[in-house]
């Protein structure tokens, strides 16, 4: 019902836990505080429609902290001639690059934000982390997008079977130039043209700017999820 998160767990620095089941919330006060006595705080997700009695997930010390909008994209309708073909773009498998925490553009629409004691700072080593084992784990689906040879962001994907490409994070960095809607154009452009045909993923549904792009680039929606999340000492 409940399992450690490993890399929620290594960026905390403390057991985190994933409930992967909504019976979970079925259970006896005693029984859910045994299973989450090892960790330091745990989150859950479902979809909007299978989502658990909201008065059951109150109970148990859950509180909603946001919800995702999952949907598809067709990648071979992006095309290089109307998303700034002049711009630069490589894979780290064509040029190896990592990242580092400041240079990334602060992420203001992030679940995580809620935790207690996090910081702004702690939440782009986060990203930062999170980036890294993409570009280390899936070099070739990891983009670094520049203009007149400086860095302007990243889009980081990772290909999973079955399913296709997950475009997992795109990130401006804090001094770029471009806007966000021109390095989402010329990654899925890039991914077009080398073979991928649909893309996936999901994001939070109060960024605005995010679902405004994916709306311009003819993405279709298709679940909705909310998440929730507990820590110790919030009862």
């Amino acid at each position: 019902m409940i399992r450690e998160h490993a890399f929620n767990s290594r960026f905390w620095g403390k057991p985190v836990g994933l409930v992967e089941d909504a019976r979970f919330f079925n259970l006896s006060g005693q029984e859910r505080q045994d299973l989450l006595q090892p960790y330091d705080w745990a989150e859950f997700r479902a979809s909007v429609a299978d989502a658990p009695d909201p008065r059951k997930l109150a109970d148990s010390g859950f509180g909603w902290v946001d919800t995702q909008l999952h949907f598809r994209i067709a990648l071979f309708q992006q095309s290089l001639k109307t998303c700034g073909e002049a711009l630069e773009v490589h894979s780290a498998a064509d040029q190896c690059f990592t990242l580092s925490s400041d240079e990334l553009a602060l992420f203001e629409h992030e679940r995580y934000r809620f935790l207690p004691g996090i910081t702004a700072a702690r939440l782009q080593e986060r990203y930062a982390m999170w980036a890294n084992n993409l570009i280390q784990e899936q070099p070739q689906w990891c983009l670094r997008v520049c203009s007149e040879s400086k860095v302007q962001g990243w889009f980081l994907s990772s290909m999973q079977e079955k399913k296709g490409l997950n475009l997992t994070l795109a990130m401006l960095r804090k001094d770029a130039g471009l806007s966000g809607l021109l390095l989402y154009q010329r990654a899925l452009a890039e991914y077009a043209s080398r073979g991928v045909r649909i893309g996936w993923a999901s994001f939070s549904v109060g960024n605005l700017p995010v679902l405004n792009i994916y709306s311009h680039l003819g993405a279709r929606f298709v679940e909705a999820s909310s998440c929730w999340l507990w820590w110790r000492n919030s009862r």
